[in-house]
């Protein structure tokens, strides 16, 4: 029997949509896109985390501090001077090659260095706070950036030791900040992990974790950009005692990554 041409384009129509449905579903999974619309409540507490290398600008940074009115700011790639260009004096401020700023009084708890993996510099320092009658452990992360790698891969001159050798420090980064997340009842940790959600050592160790940004996040949440591609690789990782109402990528502060904000309440 044939079909009336009223009815073959209702039905072609009804595949219309439904592989467009199918397309826009496989598009927002690839590009890391969040559909969570954020939820405003009392008694919030803010952090700020973002990268400032590569030219990001101090006075764009204070005038964001400045709207967002954050709890804890977790700066990579910073200085004391950068420090003192963005907050007063009623602030608490540490750096230890990553700087920590916090409205309440901020204990250094110590830091794990590159060193031990033939680098330089830190790439996590630990920190304890109070917020009421609740004890907070916050890490502030650098991790090491996969990028010698990639671009010795796009060049053909990839030695296979030195690629042994980052796969292997990365891996223990990781690895050291999930053992010790594991040993805290309430902690925060934020900053440049520099890999993806979508990378196996992100899903080896991290995984488990709470991220924000899956959580609460709502958009294309792309914190690096390149000429060729954008990923999201700064995040914010919070045990599950705290209940993510808000988390936000802004935009760039003239560096070369995308702040995040997270707002989270203690359940």
């Amino acid at each position: 029997m044939l079909l009336s041409p009223v009815v073959f384009l209702s039905i072609m129509t009804k595949w219309q949509y439904l592989s467009w449905a199918l397309c826009a579903v496989i598009f927002v999974q690839f590009q890391d896109v969040q559909l969570a619309l954020p939820n405003q409540s009392a008694g919030e507490f803010t952090v700020l985390s973002l990268n400032n290398g590569n030219g990001a600008s101090s006075e764009q940074i204070r005038t964001l501090v400045a709207q967002l009115q954050p709890d804890v700011v977790f700066m990579q790639e910073s200085k004391p001077e950068r420090v003192g260009q963005i907050f007063d004096d009623s602030w608490f401020s540490h750096c230890d090659h990553l700087c920590t700023v916090s409205r309440t009084p901020i204990e250094h708890q110590g830091s794990l260095s590159r060193e031990t993996f033939g680098g330089w510099g830190k790439f996590a320092v630990f920190y304890q706070t109070q917020i009421g009658d609740t004890t907070l452990q916050l890490a502030n992360i650098h991790m090491d950036t996969p990028r010698p790698t990639i671009n010795a891969l796009i060049h053909r001159s990839v030695a296979a030791e030195e690629f042994a050798n980052l796969h292997f420090a990365r891996n223990m980064q990781a690895s050291l900040l999930a053992s010790w997340a594991k040993q805290q009842a309430n902690f925060i940790a934020a900053g440049d992990f520099n890999m993806t959600t979508y990378e196996n050592i992100y899903q080896r160790h991290l995984a488990e974790l709470n991220n924000a940004i899956d959580i609460a996040g709502s958009g294309v949440n792309y914190t690096k950009y390149t000429s060729w591609h954008g990923a999201r690789i700064d995040h914010l990782l919070a045990s599950k005692h705290f209940e993510v109402t808000r988390a936000m990528v802004l935009e760039s502060m003239g560096g070369d990554h995308r702040p995040i904000t997270v707002s989270l309440n203690l359940r």
